[in-house]
Parts: C-alpha cells; sequence; structure tokens
C-alpha cells in the first residue's frame, strides 16, 4: 500500500489567513457590485420613465464607471490575469475620458444622445453585470479549496503531511476487510528515543524540524511498500500489507533503525537519535485497527524498557504486564490512602567491635488481599506515575518519629537511613520537607542519614550540590548507595559533600568468589580511604564475605548474616537484647 503525497492544492501554506481576508473583501466589493447594479437599474428607468435625455444624471455616469473599475482588476487579479487587468483598465478610463468629452461639448439640456452616449450605456451595464459570474465562480473556487484544506487537516498531521491517526486507522482496518484469509500485515510502531532532550535543549522549533525530517525519511523508506503515518509527539505507525512473515517485519524494523542512525544535520548541528519500534502482525497479534495499534504500542514500550534502540516483537505475556501495571498504580494510590506501607528496619553494624551503629528504613507493602509485594515490583510503577514524591515523605516522616520514639523510651540513640529517589530530591522543596520531618518528629539532624544514588548527578549538577550543601550544613549524613552501580565519577566523590559509600550488594553477592568483584570491591575501600569517607558494605549473609571485609578493613555491614529487615515491634526487642548484652559486657 504505497504512500500518495498530498496534492499541492490540499497543502497548507503560511498565507491561509491572508485567502480568507480576501473573501471577506471580495464579499465587501461583491455587496458594492449590487447597489451599483441598482443604482444603474434606477437610472434607466427613471431616464425612460420621465424621458430625460440629458442632465445631471449624466454626470452620475461616470462616478458609476468609476467604481466599477475597482472590483474587475481585483477579480482579474485573484484569477491571475494581471496583464489583462491592466489592458481592461486603459479600456475603461478611455471610454470613460470618451464620454466626459462628450458631455463636455454637449449642450447641457435637451440635446439627443449620440451613438457614442448609447454605446456608453450598453457597455456600462455590460461592465456592471458581466464580472457577476467571475465573482461566483471565483467563490466557488474558493469554497472547494477551503473545504479541501479542512478536508486535509481532519486526516493529516499538518507539520509533516502524514496521515494522522484516525486517517491511519481507517486505512488499516480498511486493509483488514480487504485481505484474505492466508494475508500477512504489520504495524510497526516507532518511538525517537530521548526526543525530550533535543526539545528541552534546542527548543521545539528545531524539534519540528528533526520530525520534518524523520518523516521525509520514513516516507522515502517505505514509498512503494507500506503507510507511513504521526499519530502525534514523536512517534509514527508504519503499516506493511501482504508481507510474507514476521521476517519481514522485522527486515522493515532493522531498515528503520539504519535510517535513523543517519546524523540529522539542523541548524548547524549534527545529531543522532535513535528508535524503539514495537511489531504486531495480523491476524496473529490482533483481528482489527485497535487491537493492532494498541499491542504494537505496548511491544515497543517494552523495548523502551529493555534499553532503547531496537525492535521488539507482541507476546500475548506484555499485555498480563502492563495490565498488572495499571492495576497496582490505582493499588498505590489506595495504599497512601489507607495506610497499607509500613517501614522494615535492618541494623547497621560495626563489624570490628559488634556493636550496632544505625538502621536502614525500608519500605514494605502489605497489600489486603495479595500480602506483601516487593518493592521491586512498585518503586518503579511510583517512580513512574510520580507517586514516588509522597510515598517518599511519608517514609521520611515515618522513619524520623520512629527513630525519636526509640530514643525516647531510653535506647542508644543511633543514626537511621532513608533511601531517597532522584525524583523526589529535585523537587524544589525537598531541603524543606527533610527539616519538616526532622522539627515534627524532634529528632536532631545528625541522626539521620539520607542515602541517594549516583543517578542524580546527571542533572542539575549545581542544583544537587547546593541542596547537598544545605543538608549537611543541617547535620544531615549523606551516602551514595549501590555505588559503583552507576554513572560513577570521581569528579563528584570530590564535589559532594559524602559521607559515606555504600557498596552494592550486586558486588558482595560473589565477593569470594569472582576475582573481578573482589577487585572491584577493593577499588571501592582504597579510593574510599584516601578520600576519608566511610564505607558500609550491604548484602553481607556468610562468614567468608565476612572475612573479606575484614581483610580489606570495611568496618561497617549490613545483611542477613546479622539480621533481616523487621517490622518496628521486632527491632525493639532487637534493641532491647542489644540494651541488655552491652549492660551486661
Amino acid at each position: 500500500m504505497p504512500f500518495s503525497r498530498q496534492p499541492e492544492s490540499t497543502r497548507l501554506h503560511p498565507n491561509d489567513g491572508d485567502a480568507a481576508l480576501d473573501a471577506n473583501r471580495r464579499r465587501l466589493l461583491f455587496r458594492l457590485w449590487l447597489a451599483l447594479i441598482v443604482t444603474e437599474t434606477a437610472i434607466l428607468a427613471v431616464r425612460g420613465a420621465i424621458g430625460l435625455k440629458t442632465g445631471l444624471i449624466d454626470v452620475l455616469y461616470p462616478g458609476i464607471f468609476l467604481l466599477a473599475i475597482a472590483p474587475i482588476q481585483y477579480t482579474l487579479r485573484s484569477v491571475g490575469r494581471l496583464r489583462t487587468a491592466v489592458c481592461v483598465l486603459w479600456v475603461m478610463l478611455g471610454v470613460l475620458l470618451a464620454y466626459a468629452a462628450e458631455i463636455a461639448i454637449r449642450p447641457f439640456g435637451g440635446q439627443p444622445r449620440d451613438a457614442l452616449a448609447d454605446m456608453f450605456d450598453l457597455f456600462s451595464v455590460l461592465v456592471i453585470a458581466g464580472p457577476l459570474l467571475a465573482f461566483v465562480l471565483i467563490d466557488l473556487r474558493d469554497r472547494r479549496q477551503a473545504e479541501n484544506r479542512l478536508e486535509f487537516m481532519a486526516h493529516h498531521d499538518l507539520l509533516t503531511g502524514l496521515p494522522n491517526r484516525s486517517s491511519f486507522n481507517r486505512s488499516l482496518q480498511s486493509a483488514i476487510e480487504k485481505a484474505k484469509a492466508s494475508d500477512i500485515m504489520a504495524v510497526l510502531y516507532i518511538d525517537l528515543d530521548r526526543f525530550k532532550n533535543v526539545t528541552d535543549t534546542f527548543g521545539h522549533a528545531f524539534g519540528d524540524r528533526m520530525l520534518v525530517e524523520a518523516s521525509e525519511r520514513l516516507r522515502e523508506a517505505f514509498r512503494s511498500s507500506g503507510l507511513v503515518s504521526r499519530p502525534g509527539g514523536d512517534e509514527f505507525y508504519v503499516l506493511l500489507d501482504r508481507i510474507e512473515g514476521p521476517q519481514d517485519a522485522e527486515l522493515a524494523a532493522q531498515q528503520i533503525l539504519r535510517v535513523f542512525n543517519q546524523p540529522f544535520c539542523i541548524e548547524g548541528y549534527e545529531l543522532r537519535i535513535s528508535c524503539s519500534i514495537g511489531i504486531a502482525l495480523y491476524p496473529q497479534h490482533g483481528e482489527d485497527a485497535i487491537a493492532l495499534t494498541k499491542n504494537a504500542d505496548t511491544a515497543m514500550y517494552q523495548m523502551k524498557e529493555l534499553g532503547k534502540n531496537g525492535y521488539r516483537l507482541y507476546a500475548a505475556e506484555m499485555n498480563d504486564k502492563v495490565i498488572r501495571q495499571l492495576v497496582m498504580e490505582e493499588w498505590l494510590n489506595k495504599a497512601l490512602e489507607q495506610d497499607e506501607f509500613e517501614l522494615h528496619y535492618q541494623p547497621q553494624v560495626n563489624i570490628f567491635s559488634n556493636r550496632m551503629n544505625g538502621m536502614e528504613a525500608l519500605i514494605r507493602w502489605h497489600h489486603p488481599n495479595l500480602g506483601y509485594i516487593p518493592p521491586s515490583e512498585f518503586i518503579p510503577i511510583a517512580e513512574e506515575t510520580g507517586l514516588i514524591v509522597p510515598i517518599g515523605e511519608w517514609v521520611l516522616r515515618t522513619a524520623c518519629k520512629q527513630n525519636k520514639m526509640w530514643q525516647m523510651a531510653g535506647f542508644a540513640p543511633l543514626k537511621i537511613a532513608v533511601n531517597i529517589s532522584p525524583i523526589q530530591f529535585h523537587q524544589r522543596h525537598f531541603v524543606q520537607v527533610v527539616i519538616d520531618s526532622l522539627k515534627e518528629s524532634g529528632l536532631e539532624p545528625h541522626y539521620l542519614e539520607l542515602e541517594i544514588t549516583e543517578s542524580i548527578a546527571m542533572y542539575h549538577v549545581d542544583e544537587v550540590i547546593e541542596k547537598l550543601r544545605e543538608l549537611r550544613e543541617l547535620g544531615v549524613h549523606i551516602s551514595i548507595d549501590d555505588f559503583g552501580t552507576g554513572y560513577s565519577s570521581l569528579a563528584y566523590l570530590k564535589k559532594f559533600p559524602i559521607t559515606k559509600l555504600k557498596i552494592a550488594q550486586q558486588f558482595m553477592r560473589d565477593v569470594t568468589v569472582d576475582p573481578d568483584d573482589a577487585a572491584i570491591v577493593q577499588a571501592i575501600m582504597g579510593m574510599a580511604h584516601s578520600l576519608n569517607l566511610n564505607v558500609i558494605a550491604e548484602g553481607v549473609e556468610t562468614e567468608e564475605q565476612l572475612k573479606f571485609l575484614l581483610d580489606v578493613r570495611c568496618k561497617e555491614i549490613q545483611g542477613y548474616i546479622y539480621s533481616k529487615p523487621v517490622p518496628a515491634l521486632e527491632f525493639t526487642k532487637l534493641l532491647q537484647r542489644v540494651s541488655a548484652s552491652s549492660r551486661e559486657a
């Protein structure tokens, strides 16, 4: 199904607004013309009724004739006959001058009209009545062009000229209805990766030019083999009809990736932008347009999650995941309202003194029907939907209150560590939220430690540094969680007011059997010691791991070897045992 370019007459141009203005002017001239006809008819009627041959009414004729010149000139120019308009102007002026001369030399009152006067009467009637037909024809032409433009706007994307979503769906449904039982079709859903970064950096006009060039590349690539559409934003559809099988759709996806792999040269900048592609096949993945486009969309977002810059064929289990995510989003909203979240606490221990010197607050979700839902399932959804902000604030307030309650119960003061999402950290009033949580709970700032990830250093570095300095000036401790797994940089270790590094659990898991993991942990320890930073290793579960950490002089650990994360009540019992053993010692 080849894509056909829209005819030039239906394309939109910058002067379409001027065309509407010209139409208004033409209507005004048309009314003037009608007024001239009425006046001319009245003059002729009066002349015939009273038998007036010459006189004041003859003087009015040149005025009427002069007024008629402007509409005639406008009519001829509007149909592109400029040279003819000039010729007609000179002829009319000549006739007008001749008639004026005839009046001047004719004795005033009672002289018979000659042939020139009669000819002028006839010519004036033709001049006034003749262009009426031209007005009607031009108005019909413009009305048809306006209808074509409206039709085009209703079914095409105005930026790129490609069919829009509704037009594509109609074409797809039509192709499905005409398809034979053995026919196979494919819908490819294309989304440009990180396009928002382009518009944020260079502006929307720059992004529009990139979209136009992207659409031209797709149109050229599938001129004879597919229909290209732009449903909106930075997304495109491609319809391939009568393919041999899935391999043809994958070859088309590979062609699209190659097309976008070429740099875009816009306004002196050379940029490369990748894309993610989802593929749905007819009839395997859907038997109507809605199902096919929805499933192609689902496959495309699956590709986004897998790292972008590639293609993915739809599979039925993808929908199950999407449905679960949608349901879980609604559950998350209710969980906040119905207090279904709770905090568990895991001790942080100094392995040289064997004393607990802190704890980490970890969120848990106890669903009334499904039981405990692991954070790995709901935290990504909370971050994607923005619910991580109110959830994170709840965790911060609850952790501070609980730590203060333990202190007021007489237990030795301990630091409590709270994980902070990058989305939460980049909120404008984040520092004030921390201050309010401390004031509300009465917890002293140096008993609070905020665990941030390396990814916060990717954007707005100056703002990040300023916030961290404000927190450190309050007395709050700052640690880098899962160090070494993100965008590690020695530069931010120097600039950021960090007090502790936390070795990721994935390095500890095989540290005693994998030389690479062991080398990474040793390198982190050496760097931390050189920068006078504390280090804590999480995920410590075995005696062999503990011995390795002792050998590399890592003082603090957190893991199942000491205790799993437990609810506040069980952690209170743990504190009681620790206090009792301390008194006995």
